[in-house]
């Protein structure tokens, strides 16, 4: 029988996307007996007071994966052990490593979760939960079985307009259009000439530069559009 596992790995010494080497890993004990896989769309609407219906939504981005499991951990195969080390393995996932911490950049380990060739719930991800309930215990007061509810996300990649070594989001600069307003209006308010306005049409896909929506929001370029 193919037993499911938890690598740990040490994040990224540099930042980016690429983890450092395999740290550790928990090997299930027993497989779970289901798994709960979920990954959503953000969309946002732009409401105009005195529209009289709502704003077609916008897509604005992918939401990572999410994959949630119940993990259970006996004694009872070692005559009856502590499975408090094992616990706290689990719960090391949500504390940074002190490698992270000396390169002062705190960070816990990045996990995977693997289980034979199942490839949709096997990717780099951080624990966002751990949640463990001790049902048994020695008359010593020694837990001898836990079941730990364990909650991954994740990590992703960079994506356009992402720092890939900080991984912070690189800011960007938008206006509100109001009544009146056209693309080389614009352009001559913030960036100091009408002859930009193609640029920001570039950039927020419009082709008719004296168009616009009141209440809409238009990005304007920066110099990492240059």
């Amino acid at each position: 029988m193919v037993r499911a596992t938890l690598e740990m790995y040490a994040p990224p010494s540099g930042g980016g996307t690429d983890p450092g080497p395999l740290m550790d890993e928990v090997r299930m004990q027993f497989n779970p007996a289901e798994l709960v896989l979920a990954k959503g769309a953000a969309w946002a609407r732009h409401t105009v007071r005195s529209a009289p219906r709502t704003a077609v939504p916008e897509f604005t981005g992918s939401r990572p994966r999410v994959l949630a499991m119940t993990v259970l951990l006996d004694g009872a195969d070692k005559r009856g052990r502590s499975v408090d080390a094992r616990v706290s393995k689990l719960l090391e996932c949500c504390a940074p490593t002190e490698s992270s911490i000396d390169a002062e950049r705190p960070s816990p380990p990045w996990v995977r979760f693997r289980w034979g060739d199942f490839a949709s719930v096997s990717f780099l991800s951080y624990m966002r939960k751990v949640h463990a309930t001790y049902t048994r215990f020695s008359p010593q007061g020694s837990p001898q079985r836990a079941v730990c509810e364990i909650t991954l996300e994740e990590i992703g990649g960079a994506t356009k307009g992402q720092n890939p070594t900080s991984g912070a989001l690189t800011s960007r600069r938008s206006r509100t259009v109001v009544a009146g307003d056209s693309l080389p209006s614009i352009a001559q308010q913030e960036l100091g000439s009408a002859a930009a306005w193609r640029d920001i049409a570039r950039l927020n896909g419009l082709h008719d530069p004296w168009r616009l929506r009141p209440g809409a929001q238009v990005l304007l370029p920066g110099h990492e559009d240059g």
